[in-house]
């Protein structure tokens, strides 16, 4: 019997809101145990968690609405999904 391993790729996807259509606006990627250097915005591959999600992305964590800056409490990144990929 072969042994076989499952290798997990993470994606973070930084929006400008917490819709799963909001516009990605910073993109970070983790793929065979290695952080990929991601190119200018008008060539990511996804332009919301919604494109990535047709792509066989797997939302993991949604954001983190106390994280999420208002006018009376600027903290925090807020809008971040992760996403995660099986291969």
């Amino acid at each position: 019997m072969a042994n076989q391993t499952t290798q997990q790729d993470i994606l973070y996807l930084q929006c400008r809101g917490t819709a799963l259509s909001d516009q990605v606006i910073g993109m970070s990627l983790v793929a065979n145990g290695e952080i990929v250097e991601q190119n200018p915005q008008d060539s990511w591959p996804y332009q919301n968690v919604l494109e990535a999600m047709r792509d066989g992305w797997r939302v993991i964590q949604f954001p983190n609405l106390a994280l999420v800056p208002d006018e009376n409490r600027p903290t925090g990144l807020g809008c971040e999904f992760i996403l995660e990929k099986l291969r």
